[in-house]
């Protein structure tokens, strides 16, 4: 039985959900090619996309275009076409609701937590697709605990169906160090706050800039990486003292993080929040917000605000710069141990094992039904954890 992948994230711009996706397939690529038992265990895998990408350097994953259109009609039509005959994993938020063997990863519930974040249609789309989906999964994926608990009681299905999929920042050190970043965008290393995200309200941006301008000239500028998001509502930074530098390639990022004094972090709902992450993976000192998964994913390594608290903000940011040595160093130590605790490769494996028992489980199904002449009618099997 052909394993199939959802590969509408190919087409899209590269955000929290889309790095997800790109990570642990390229993971699980190397997983295959190191493990023939693997590759034994998990057959074939197909990675369907909507228009014509370049192979993300897999070795093992086949990748196909599927012609017939885009989106969600892409996904509900040609897609499910394409991959009704085997296991599909939709590791972006959605996909076709008619595919009964069906392995759906779903990121966090800011859909109801912060619906102000997203478009109108987008909303609509999106809060009648995830139920479903979640009720019909043979199963489901997130990225959290947090995200885990949360969607359960948004989405009412138990819990305990969740397998956690961690985001990691293990890509980071795989882009090379270049010291010179910071001077190409015409900022001083060791003289500027960052803050990476997408320019949705959930990142609290507004709240952010405010309070670094009430530090005045206390607290060096304020760097903010990220860009808009189809479907996501914009939010842009301006101020007198902050540089919206807009997306940035990755083969920069690392140079930025590693130039930064501190990275700071305001989102007001995280299921992961993957660049407080990198920046301690980076040995880069955090201020963050203490909301969503950020606790539980961040633990104590960084100093923590209330991101409704435009003055709290400001202390933290003040507070920070005026840590003696020795209390940065034990800090930046704290997060690269913490970060050392995530690695796209055990998600990877755990993605493999959903999808293994998931094979084992239909294919004894599939061979009466062939056996008998009839057609096999896939329905939710029982979950696997």
């Amino acid at each position: 039985m052909t394993v199939y992948v959802n590969g509408r994230f190919l087409a899209q711009p590269i955000s929290g959900v889309q790095r997800f996706a790109h990570e642990v397939l390229g993971a699980l690529d190397r997983e295959l090619c190191r493990s023939a038992d693997l590759r034994d265990r998990l057959g074939p895998i197909e990675v369907l996309a909507p228009r014509r990408v370049e192979t993300p350097g897999w070795q093992r994953l086949r990748l196909r275009h599927l012609p017939g259109g885009a989106g969600h009609l892409w996904e509900q039509g040609p897609l499910w076409r394409a991959s009704r005959d085997g296991v599909l994993i939709s590791l972006g938020n959605s996909g076709p609701l008619r595919h009964r063997a069906q392995i759906i990863c779903l990121h966090d519930a800011n859909l109801w937590d912060i619906p102000e974040a997203y478009s109108a249609r987008y909303r609509l789309w999106h809060c009648a697709l995830r139920p479903r989906l979640a009720r019909r999964a043979a199963a489901l994926l997130t990225v959290s605990r947090y995200s885990a608990k949360a969607l359960a009681d948004r989405l009412s299905v138990a819990e305990a169906r969740f397998r956690i999929l961690h985001n990691s920042a293990d890509h980071m050190l795989r882009l090379p160090s270049v010291p010179d970043v910071p001077a190409r965008y015409g900022l001083t290393a060791g003289n500027y706050l960052l803050s990476v995200g997408n320019r949705s309200p959930n990142k609290n941006l507004r709240a952010l800039i405010n309070a670094h301008a009430a530090c005045g000239d206390e607290v060096p500028p304020l760097v903010v990486v990220g860009g808009n998001v189809p479907g996501i509502a914009s939010q842009a930074a301006a101020g007198d003292r902050v540089i919206a530098l807009g997306r940035v390639p990755d083969c920069d990022l690392r140079g930025l993080y590693e130039g930064a004094s501190a990275f700071v972090f305001a989102a007001l709902h995280e299921g992961f929040g993957i660049p407080p992450l990198e920046a301690m993976r980076l040995g880069v000192p955090v201020i963050c917000a203490r909301r969503g998964a950020m606790p539980e994913i961040l633990g104590d390594a960084p100093l923590w605000f209330d991101p409704h608290d435009e003055g709290e903000i400001a202390r933290a940011l003040r507070g920070y710069l005026y840590l003696d040595r020795e209390m940065r160093r034990k800090r930046v130590g704290l997060g690269q141990k913490q970060a050392e605790k995530y690695c796209w490769r055990e998600s990877a494996l755990t993605m493999a094992q959903v999808v293994a028992e998931m094979l084992h489980g239909l294919a004894p199904r599939k061979e009466v039904a062939q056996a008998s002449g009839l057609k096999l009618s896939v329905r939710p099997i029982e979950p696997l954890f």
